[in-house]
């Protein structure tokens, strides 16, 4: 059976690039908050808040990362008789 044209595949490209924006969303906090940190009068909630951000944003990451890093291994063990 052939597959159709208008075959649906798995976004493994386009989770790569979430992780990718992830990570430069990280890069954005740490830039704020290097900026927070040159003022006179740091706010405190706003660094606590780009921290907050920070962790989610590598949780998320990570989660995904992870989760690509598998299904990129399984399909390797799959092709070489694993």
């Amino acid at each position: 059976m052939s597959k159709p044209d208008n075959s649906i595949t798995l976004p493994l490209e386009y989770a790569a690039q979430l992780v990718f924006e992830l990570h430069s969303m990280r890069r954005e906090c740490s830039e704020f908050a290097s900026h927070l940190l040159t003022q006179q009068n740091v706010d405190e909630n706003d660094l606590e808040e780009c921290a907050r951000l920070d962790d989610a944003l590598a949780r998320a990451s990570r989660v995904l990362r992870d989760g690509l890093d598998r299904i990129r291994f399984d399909r390797i063990k799959g092709r070489i008789g694993g």
